[in-house]
């Protein structure tokens, strides 16, 4: 590539860095102007190339009276909230957008937010020296729908095709200079291919519905209530009627105490009431055929202990297996780390950026929870970097299990959540408790499956069915890694004993 004009296109700094470490492995150059690079905006590599870093979009559209006309836009702009019918909906063939300002840094640009007054936007500036028609453009920025449009309309907006025959495509999916490396050596996609495409359609389109549906109902809304600070989008609102509804729901809650009859057979099995037929409804039962009065369950239990006798329905045990969990999207993510270490949503998102800048994880910002069939060629690497925080489960990883978490075919544009390197010696005490997660929960992708035998006995006495319940572990297999952290079913058996049949009434709130 020497010798031709060619930008490079990042979509926030710390990703421009990273191309430029993985651009020295690959192509053997320097960056120029390495310490002047922050102040400069854009890093000058040793062949001629200029990569540029973004900031997210560096467009944001254009306030409703761009749309409207002059009469219109001033009874807009003075509330007139009587006028407003006529002029909505607004819904224009395509969003107007201008340069973000020192203003607007923190507008998306997606809710019809004026482009302010001030100067532009800093990187903005930067890429319009560069971006130009004629040069060659590699797209580098993230791989999903967004990252895909940030470029896409910038592109548009200097004067270049995005599908042109001089922008090209970057996948990039790891931030390790190694990883960048052996991408750049490859060929790359045309950024008018359709998978890369119909990515930037589907962001555009969703940025079009997020300014139509926000606008539109909100201005509705404005002039039904006459208040001008009235808001509804196409996401919050349903949400904010869910949150509601549980709202609701809580307070509405009347609980109901009800009782559940539990024997010990002289043998230790312990057996837990299940049903009676045909008693919901009736006296002491609700209407899902629960025991509510007391009385009616301590009845039972004196009729068994006092000599009731029984008669087996049916004893099972059959063979299970569990594969490995899936490893981690950002939501799986929040939730398991969440339990495990008591740390709130946020806290567990904060450790996990934190672990991704230092390159101890893979990118974040994830719904996805497969991996690339190639990772699994290389895993070895990274079980042997494990290895040394996890001496143990990681020296029994059987490596050549490629379980079904290697799947080509279910990839997003990121994929799941793995341990790429180790954290750093200054990690803080979340971000290793959100690492231990996220590797224990690789290393379990390299464990036979989890087997275990399932004993069942079902019970009458008299009316009364009773249920109880047994988990035989015989292969430990991933749970070597990942504590059970299930219930081992309805009931168990017990140890043995001679003694005689014991039964109680436990008391539940539901």
């Amino acid at each position: 590539m020497a010798g031709e004009q060619v930008v490079w296109i990042a979509e926030k700094p710390s990703a421009a860095k990273d191309l430029v470490a993985g651009m020295k492995l690959a192509y053997g150059v320097s960056c120029t102007n390495e310490g002047a690079a922050s102040r400069d905006g854009y890093f000058v590599i040793s062949n001629g190339h200029v990569v540029l870093p973004l900031a997210g979009h560096l467009l944001t559209t254009a306030r409703v009276s761009e749309y409207l006309t002059p009469e219109m836009a001033k009874l807009e702009e003075e509330r007139v909230f009587d006028r407003y019918k006529d002029f909505l909906p607004v819904l224009p063939p395509k969003l107007i957008t201008h340069p973000r300002t020192d203003e607007s840094k923190g507008a998306k640009g997606a809710k019809g937010k004026s482009a302010g007054a001030g100067k532009p936007f800093g990187p903005y500036l930067v890429a319009k020296k560069f971006l130009r028609r004629g040069i060659k453009v590699m797209n580098a920025g993230d791989t999903d729908r967004e990252g895909q449009l940030i470029v896409d309309e910038l592109l548009e907006h200097f004067g270049i095709d995005p599908a042109g025959p001089n922008v090209f495509r970057v996948e990039l999916v790891s931030n390790r200079a190694e990883d960048i490396a052996e991408t750049l050596k490859k060929p790359f996609d045309r950024n008018g291919d359709p998978k890369w495409a119909n990515r930037g359609e589907a962001a555009r389109v969703r940025q079009y519905l997020d300014w139509v549906w926000g606008l539109n109902p909100s201005m509705a809304y404005q002039a039904l209530l006459r208040k001008s600070n009235v808001g509804v989008g196409r996401v919050q609102t349903p949400v904010l009627e869910m949150v509601d509804a549980r709202r609701r729901a809580i307070e509405n809650f009347k609980p109901t105490d009800y009782f559940i009859p539990v024997i010990t057979l002289r043998d230790g099995t312990v057996m837990r009431w299940h049903k009676r037929e045909e008693a919901a409804g009736t006296p002491g039962f609700d209407l899902e055929g629960r025991i509510i009065d007391e009385q009616v369950a301590k009845q039972i239990v004196r009729a068994i202990t006092g000599g009731l006798k029984g008669t087996c329905v049916q004893a099972t045990a059959k063979e299970h297996s569990e594969k490995p969990p899936l490893p981690f999207s950002l939501g799986a993510l929040q939730a398991e780390a969440a339990r495990q270490h008591g740390m709130t949503l946020d806290e567990v998102t904060d450790a996990a950026q934190n672990l991704y800048k230092s390159k101890a994880i893979s990118y974040v910002g994830t719904d996805c929870r497969f991996l690339p069939e190639s990772m699994h060629a290389d895993a070895r690497k990274v079980m042997a970097q494990l290895a040394k925080l996890f001496p143990g489960q990681a020296q029994g990883a059987h490596m050549e299990i490629k379980g079904a978490a290697f799947n080509d075919a279910k990839l997003d544009e990121h994929f799941a959540i793995v341990p790429m390197g180790l954290p750093n010696s200054g990690a803080s005490r979340n971000e290793l408790a959100v690492f231990r997660t996220i590797a224990k929960r690789f290393m379990a992708q390299f464990y036979p499956d989890y087997v275990y035998k399932q004993h069942s006995l079902i019970g009458r006495f008299g009316q009364d069915e009773f249920r109880a319940s047994q988990k035989q572990e015989i292969r430990k297999g991933w749970k070597e890694v990942e504590a059970d952290s299930e219930s081992g079913g309805e009931a168990e058996a017990g140890a043995g004993g001679d003694g005689d049949v014991r039964g109680e009434v436990q008391r539940i709130r539901g």
